[in-house]
Order: structure tokens, then sequence, then C-alpha cells
């Protein structure tokens, strides 16, 4: 992938999220207490334990969890590298 195909797939940061909550849906999302489905609660872009009702941010148990960068740079750092 060259710099041009790659800003055409991940231009803006809403293509960025959703390309990441795509491949969190295929690894799955579990909470800290064990469970492992969840609601999508796309307005604030978190899930939500469907048992005890905690929300778990889109970043929460990844490298960028506690980063205020925008996924859209995390892209672009991970491509450069």
């Amino acid at each position: 992938m060259n710099i041009f195909s790659f800003t055409t797939h991940f231009g803006t940061e809403e293509d960025c999220r959703i390309h990441f909550k795509e491949q969190r849906d295929k690894i799955g999302v579990v909470c800290k207490c064990g469970h492992k489905e969840h609601f999508w609660i796309k307005s604030i872009w978190s899930y939500e334990c469907k048992k005890c009702r905690k929300r778990i941010s889109l970043k929460s148990g990844t490298i960028m969890q506690n980063s205020n960068l925008s996924f859209l740079i995390w892209y672009k750092t991970m491509f450069l590298m």
C-alpha cells in the first residue's frame, strides 16, 4: 500500500474509527467483569456490557488507551512505521 491508497482508505477520522471497530469486533471485547456480550452505543463510540452496564471505549485495552491522539494520527503513524 502506498501513501495515496492509504489516504483514499483512511482519509478521515471516521474512516479510521469504523475500520478499527470492525477489527475490534472480529477479535471481541471482554469487560472487566468477564462478560463478552456488549451493546454498541454509536453516539459516543463505546461498548456497554450487557451484564454490568459498564462502558468500554473503543480505545480501551489497546495501545491507544491513555492517548489523546486521534485515530487518524495513530493510523498515519502505524502506516509510516
